[in-house]
């Protein structure tokens, strides 16, 4: 056997010497130093692009791939800006779980099992800019989960188990932007959850469980909130003294699936700038009274749909009257379909400024109240969808196909169907006369079938059989009336 004893001061000398004359082979003997495995390993089970347009374009996607954890210490690539891990089953995140990131911006980790998140768990990935965690089972949050992404501009919490927030929460969000806290179990949330979220631009409170807001919800700073969605809670009266803090920047409000009966005069107080105003599902709204949306002065688009109780659309609905003067709004999306709305108003609205119309899918009743509609540039855009529910003789008939003499009001309308119904008084007279003469024929035929039974109609004499037996199978019956033979054989000779 042979020593080479190398001296210490050799030792740089040779290692330079092996990585010149033999690379392949010297990366082999450091894999620590060149390991990627941890990338590697993740994309072996998601969608790695390796072009590098695709890679910047659509990131890296671990979308419904069965991970159940994800293991300390995840390198992003520069390369790849998005990474997707929606619909697995991730039950954690930790503050150890990315390497550092200066190139990720969006994080998507929707639809797992993610019960909680401690303290600066995202922290590493400091150029972040959108991360979703909707559809988790979170029901708490440390007030400083979201220190250390001061970048963030979208942040997606709904449908979470969130009962309570700690005030402040979003603080260290200052370019926060779009915050989505829907359907989570908030209804006592007050406004200091959303102190320092001055950026804000859309907050969506879907199914909060609000019955109502209080006036200092919103602070007035929030100056660049737009839009502002509220459906499905139980507000009952339109919060408008909440609101009144956005008048200046809000231009979106939606105020679907409350059990709001009615729109009392100006109910959207001052706000002025509201471009877009949505209200489906109303199944509880029964009115809507004059100058309703007087303030909505900027109003463009009006949703209404599925009110089956509405009773009352007040002509001036939709009108304003600032310093004695009468005007009407100037909308140009109007929609009232799915409800159980009869007739239009024509002084609702300026319908030849309007560009898209929906009034399908209502009882309306085609009389001569609605003969307007069908004679206006209104017809145009509804086309054939607006269908009569009355009279009977239009039933399901198609406004714009209706003959204007068939659009007629009171008792005549009822004289022009070609099958004229009888007068109500008439047909209940001929219902009881029929009842009365079967009730008299059944008591006829009774009496009848007794007096035949009786013997009444065919009566036998007295003592006509001296004796009557009856056997197994015959009955005998002896006559011992004694006949006169005489008057028999006069009979016979007759």
């Amino acid at each position: 056997m042979r020593t080479i004893s190398v001296s210490v001061m050799a030792l740089p000398l040779l290692l330079m010497t092996v990585l010149l004359t033999a690379p392949s082979q010297a990366f082999s003997f450091f894999p620590s130093i060149f390991d990627r495995n941890t990338t590697w390993d993740l994309c072996d089970k998601c969608k790695c692009p390796t072009i590098l347009q695709e890679a910047r374009e659509h990131g890296v996607s671990c979308r419904d791939v069965n991970l159940t954890s994800l293991t300390d210490g995840v390198v992003i690539e520069r390369n790849y800006s998005k990474v997707d891990f929606s619909k697995n089953s991730i039950a954690s995140i930790t503050k150890d779980t990315f390497k550092p990131s200066h190139t990720l911006k969006s994080l998507d980790l929707s639809a797992n099992v993610i019960g909680s998140l401690g303290v600066r768990v995202f922290k590493p990935l400091s150029s972040l800019d959108s991360l979703s965690l909707e559809n988790n089972l979170l029901s708490s949050l440390n007030e400083e989960t979201f220190d250390g992404i001061g970048n963030l501009t979208s942040l997606d919490l709904s449908y979470n188990k969130l009962s309570d927030l700690p005030p402040g929460l979003f603080k260290p969000l200052p370019k926060l932007q779009f915050l989505s806290l829907a359907f989570n179990p908030l209804a006592s949330m007050d406004g200091s959850v959303l102190w320092g979220s001055e950026s804000l631009v859309t907050l969506d409170l879907s199914g909060i469980g609000f019955k109502t807001l209080h006036k200092d919800f919103f602070s007035s700073n929030m100056t660049k909130l737009e839009k502002l969605i509220l459906s499905f809670n139980a507000i009952e009266v339109v919060p408008s003294k909440a609101l009144f803090n956005l008048r200046n920047s809000l231009t979106y409000l939606d105020l679907s699936a409350n059990p709001i009966k009615t729109l009392g005069a100006y109910s959207f107080f001052s706000l002025s700038y509201v471009k877009t105003l949505i209200l489906r599902q109303m199944l509880q709204l029964v009115s809507i009274e004059a100058y309703s949306f007087g303030d909505l002065v900027s109003l463009e688009r009006c949703e209404i749909a599925y009110a089956p109780r509405i009773l009352t659309l007040d002509g001036k609905a939709f009108h304003t009257n600032k310093n004695g003067s009468d005007s009407v709004l100037l909308l140009e999306n109007f929609s009232f379909s799915f409800s159980v709305l009869r007739t239009l108003p024509e002084g609702l609205l300026k319908w030849d400024h309007l560009r898209q119309v929906r009034l399908e899918y209502n009882q309306w009743c085609c009389d001569c109240s609605m003969k307007w509609v069908k004679n206006s540039s209104l017809i145009d855009l509804v086309g054939d969808r607006m269908i009569c529910s009355s009279p009977d003789f239009l039933r399901g008939h198609r406004l714009a196909k209706v003959n204007d003499k068939d659009l007629i009001c009171g008792v005549t309308a009822v004289s022009s169907h070609k099958a004229p119904i009888s007068p109500p008084s008439r047909s209940f007279g001929f219902l009881v006369g029929l009842m009365v003469l079967g009730f008299v024929t059944s008591i006829a035929t009774v009496a009848l079938l007794v007096y035949w039974r009786q013997g009444w109609l065919c009566r036998r004499p007295q003592n006509a059989y001296s004796r009557v037996r009856a056997g197994r199978t015959t009955i005998t019956v002896t006559d011992d009336m004694e006949w006169d033979n005489g008057d028999l054989e006069a009979d016979s000779k007759a």
